[in-house]
């Protein structure tokens, strides 16, 4: 059944009626027609939304095992560098006396090169390379711990840039040559970054092993490490009776 307006015309046209459609079923079946398709939409966006969040989820959980692997062999690296520690501290040691002889008149005659601690490049491909996204969709403390934590291992690798320098200008006094004060000199400023470099080293240690606790890093051996054929030499005494 439809409904039926007559609208007013001029005096002397005849009527004229206006059909307003009604929906087939009434208005309340339409309306129960459209909240179905409402519905249906919302179900969709929620399920595109939750195949997009499973994605993401994949992704960050292999991007963070790749992190995780990367910083732990970073970290296995750096603790090779710490079991040399010793030995660096001995080998400093053997010059400062070396250095003290030699001002007081006495020259020492070295049993052995000066030598060089072991240095080891780090790992950074997988955070350098890291895609926006991924790093958007990692928890905001997650993200700044790995930041902080690559931070610092990029602050060892100017450590360990500045102690290859040094040990290298010590190479010098491989040869027994007397020293004259100018020698002395240098070689007092090189002692000095030496030292100061070693104990920067150990302090760095210990504070990326903090950051790295609360991420679940542990330190990573490499079984292909090459070590210098010179290594247990760095380790024994410089000067005899030292």
């Amino acid at each position: 059944m439809t409904a039926s307006v007559t609208l007013p015309i001029p005096l002397g046209a005849g009527s004229m009626h206006f059909h307003f459609p009604k929906p087939l079923h009434g208005w309340r079946a339409f309306v129960g027609e459209v909240g179905i398709i409402v519905v249906g939409v919302l179900i969709a966006i929620a399920a595109e939304q939750a195949v997009e969040a499973l994605h993401w989820r994949s992704e960050v959980g292999h991007f963070r095992a790749a992190v995780d692997h990367e910083l732990g062999r970073n970290l296995g690296l750096y603790r090779e560098v710490m079991r040399q520690r010793p030995c660096v501290t001995r080998r400093l040691a053997g010059l400062e006396r070396f250095l003290a002889d030699s001002r007081v008149g006495r020259e020492d005659r070295l049993d052995r090169p000066i030598g060089r601690p072991n240095f080891y490049s780090q790992y950074f491909s997988v955070w350098d390379n890291r895609g926006a996204e991924v790093a958007e969709h990692l928890p905001r403390d997650t993200r700044v711990r790995y930041g902080e934590l690559y931070d610092e291992f990029r602050n060892n690798d100017a450590v360990r840039s500045g102690e290859r320098e040094v040990w290298r200008g010590l190479s010098q006094y491989d040869e027994g040559e007397r020293l004259d004060r100018a020698h002395r000199m240098q070689l007092r400023e090189l002692l000095t970054r030496g030292e100061g470099l070693n104990e920067v080293t150990s302090g760095n240690y210990v504070y990326i092993l903090r950051l790295a606790e609360p991420l679940g890093i542990r330190p990573i051996s490499d079984p292909n490490l090459v070590h210098l054929t010179g290594e247990e030499s760095f380790c024994q005494p410089l000067l005899a009776n030292n």
